[in-house]
């Protein structure tokens, strides 16, 4: 496992990974204190992976690999950081976040320092560091160990206190958990290092490696879960979430009704910067708006037939017949004919209680509307007090019961 995660081809499609999703998140994901925080543990933490892969040498005594150690620190300090910024007065004043990450900052700076000097101090006398039971590798076990099992637990404390608290929303829990396992992984193989430094148990060969694929492997399962609301956003901006797809399937119908009712039709300063959940509920409104303007240039309703049972995929009589209705006096009032006012039209054969319902009823309205529009368009004659029988009654078979 630790050969396979330190290969060359691994590391480096890790890497790529790692600087796509950063990258991202620094373009699109970076508004809130808690993303601009994630985002630059990430930084660091691909600074570390890009360390690793400057230096073949699998122990401490190269510069790269203490470096590397150095930027490991960093992201526990980003750890601890983010435990506390859970706390709800966080974004209220992220200047208290900010000082006490300072503080945390300092100390991983200067336990890097120690690394760098205990290791230049063994390079100098021609010897290798590793964390051994000598001068230099309880130097450097000490100045690494310690700061990261401090940052590690103060995150745990902290996340777990907050997850307890049930105040968050689901995604920054998900966050929290994902992160808190990991932490517990890096607390078993920092258990694991200690072991084998002191007593040789277990005989697990170099430390680094193991040191450097465990990291690895935290920052691929943290790096894929924080990706997922830039995964969102992405969708979102191009046009794939659910609101931009009801929107271009309520299209048709908004502007054939718009076209006929254009006064009801609201005109925001920015049309372009309005987005798609926005949108949707404009849209709804203003077809609502249409239906109640159209309602007098509806002809009178054709006879029904009997109830029949709704086949799933299949629109029901009425909002066929409804549709069909609807059309003439669309038409009707496009061309500036006088309403019919005959008592006995079509009305709205549902009426929603809520957004979600009426927004279902609008979109089966919408899917019978573009077939039938697609089958023909109402016959109208000028002048004439109401449309005759459009070629469209004919959809998808249907026929209204003899007269």
């Amino acid at each position: 496992m630790t050969a396979w995660l330190t290969s060359a081809p691994v590391a480096w499609s890790v890497i790529g990974y790692v600087a796509i999703i950063v990258g991202g998140r620094l373009l699109l994901v970076r508004e809130a204190l808690f993303d601009q925080l994630i985002n630059q543990l990430f930084l660091w933490s691909l600074a570390a992976l890009l360390l690793y892969r400057c230096t073949l040498t699998p122990t401490i005594t190269s510069l790269a690999n203490q470096l590397a150690l150095g930027c490991i620190l960093m992201t526990t300090t980003y750890m601890a950081t983010i435990g506390r910024s859970a706390d709800e007065a966080a974004e209220a004043n992220p200047g208290i976040v900010w000082r006490y990450h300072r503080l945390r900052s300092l100390i991983a700076l200067g336990a890097t320092v120690t690394i760098v000097v205990a290791g230049t101090s063994a390079r100098n006398d021609g010897r290798l560091v590793a964390m051994n039971p000598d001068r230099e590798g309880i130097v450097t076990g000490l100045a690494f160990g310690v700061p990261l099992l401090w940052h590690t637990v103060v995150y745990g404390r902290l996340g777990v206190r907050e997850l307890r608290s049930g105040n968050l929303p689901v995604w920054e829990r998900l966050v929290l958990c994902v992160m808190f396992v990991s932490t517990a992984y890096i607390w078993l193989c920092e258990g694991l290092s200690i072991s084998q430094s002191f007593t040789g148990w277990p005989a697990l060969g170099p430390q680094l490696p193991r040191i450097a694929a465990s990291f690895t492997l935290c920052v691929i399962v943290n790096i894929t879960v924080v990706a997922v609301p830039l995964v969102r956003l992405v969708g979102t901006k191009a046009g794939l979430d659910s609101a931009a797809r009801s929107c271009r399937r309520l299209s048709p119908l908004w502007r054939d009704l718009t076209a006929a009712v254009p006064e009801i039709v609201l005109s925001p300063a920015e049309p372009r910067r309005v987005d798609a959940t926005a949108r949707l509920l404009r849209m709804t409104v203003e077809i609502r708006d249409a239906l109640l303007h159209l309602g007098p240039y509806l002809p009178a309703a054709p006879d029904v037939p009997g109830p029949e049972p709704v086949r799933r995929g299949k629109s029901d009589w009425t909002t066929i017949a409804y549709a069909q209705q609807l059309a003439h006096a669309a038409h009707a009032r496009k061309y500036g004919l006088r309403p019919i006012g005959t008592g006995g039209a079509m009305q709205l054969p549902w009426l929603a209680d809520d957004f979600d319902t009426e927004l279902r009823q609008l979109l089966e309205l919408a899917r019978v509307w573009s077939a039938t529009t697609l089958s023909g368009s109402p016959t109208v004659q000028p002048g004439s007090a109401s449309p005759s029988r459009p070629v469209f009654l004919r959809h998808r078979g249907f026929r209204f019961p003899p007269r």
